[in-house]
């Protein structure tokens, strides 16, 4: 693999890791959500428990002091009717007491009734929020798993990161070397263009000096011709 074709695979890397990280934090933001609006009815629910207990405590006393009060009616009138009551209105305080314990026994049935109700709502409210403790057990555990596996993507971005700069920083230290070594190559190119150049100036020099010289000899060819025709003729 080149490193162009590495460098992109690592790219797309990231980019898919940005969009799983993007995900998964959207994920755990719907979740904490969840968790914060099943707490929310949870603590609701909580609420209307206790002002249900705290109303069938307060029916229960209210049932339990009528009770009392009938109870205590039914011992005041056994009371008076036994101390001035001929035969007759002791028949008829049976009755009334027959139907004051008929009345009592209703409110205690009532009052069962009421109980039975209450431990009926009661145990069902419980179920209720065993589930929802167990639902919010599970999400908090399924968010606990979400940030593990958002700390080793973390990792493994960071370590992605790493590596790449790592390669970054020795792609530079290669290319500051390769730099170094062409500005050296450059520098001892113009040091021989210089030396090339002095010497071509100086066989320039030297090229006009012999020419100077090659003037010089003609011409004192030529004197030594004419001396010569001088001579001859002579």
């Amino acid at each position: 693999m080149t490193p162009a074709e590495r460098e992109e695979a690592l790219e797309r890397r990231e980019a898919n890791a940005a969009l799983l990280v993007a995900k998964l934090e959207k994920d755990r933001a719907a979740l904490e959500a969840d968790i914060a609006a099943s707490a929310a009815a949870s603590k609701a629910a909580n609420a209307i428990n206790r002002a249900l207990q705290a109303d069938a405590a307060k029916k229960a006393k209210e049932l339990e002091a009528e009770c009392a009060q009938l109870e205590a009616k039914l011992a005041r009138l056994k009371g008076e009717i036994g101390k001035a009551a001929p035969a007759a209105a002791a028949a008829k305080s049976d009755e009334e007491t027959a139907a004051d314990k008929a009345a009592i026994a209703a409110a205690r049935a009532q009052l069962a009734n009421d109980r039975a109700a209450y431990e009926a709502e009661r145990s069902a409210f419980e179920r209720d929020c065993a589930e929802r403790q167990a639902k919010l057990k599970g999400e908090a555990q399924a968010v606990t798993d979400l940030r593990a596996k958002l700390g080793v993507i973390r990792n493994e971005i960071e370590s992605g990161v790493k590596a790449r700069e790592a390669e970054v920083h020795k792609k530079e230290v290669s290319l500051e070397a390769e730099r170094t070594r062409l500005q050296a190559s450059a520098d001892s190119l113009m040091r021989a263009e210089a030396q090339l150049s002095e010497q071509r100036a100086k066989l320039e020099a030297q090229i006009a000096a012999l020419a100077a010289k090659e003037v010089m000899f003609e011409e004192r060819h030529r004197q030594l011709q004419e001396n010569m025709k001088h001579f001859v003729k002579a």
